[in-house]
């Protein structure tokens, strides 16, 4: 009996050893689960700003985007237009072309005055 005693008493101190290095194991373990509840907390918090940044990037892009395509397709209508008015012009016949208006009788005379040079003495040759 004794040796039955013997034997169960060690069997239950070594339960109680195990029993303590479990709950070190356990406290350890606890403080290892709240430092990785912290760390996904940051992380979570770190990709809702990197989100929103990038909600904002994309919002921007999309702005520019927009204004550009608005700014081109104003040139691009106003160069419409224009090929347009070139196009018309271009169909139009032509009118004969209008003589020139006679200038004034006073300046002919004063043309005619000044067209007129008085001949050269002829070259005698010796």
């Amino acid at each position: 009996m004794t040796l039955a005693l013997s034997i169960v008493g060690g069997l239950l101190l070594i339960a109680m050893v195990r029993i303590l290095f479990l709950l070190c194991t356990h406290k350890r373990l606890r403080e290892a689960t709240q430092k990785m509840e912290k760390q996904v907390l940051a992380q979570h918090n770190q990709i809702l700003f990197v989100k929103q940044d990038s909600n904002a990037w994309r919002v921007e892009i999309q702005r520019m985007f927009d204004a550009f395509r608005a700014e081109y397709a104003k040139r691009l209508e106003e160069s419409e237009q224009r090929h347009q008015q070139i196009q018309q012009l271009a169909a139009k016949p032509l009118a004969a072309p209008k003589p020139p208006p006679s200038p004034p009788a006073a300046f002919i005379i004063a043309a005619v005055k000044e067209d007129s040079v008085a001949p050269l003495p002829a070259l005698t040759i010796s």
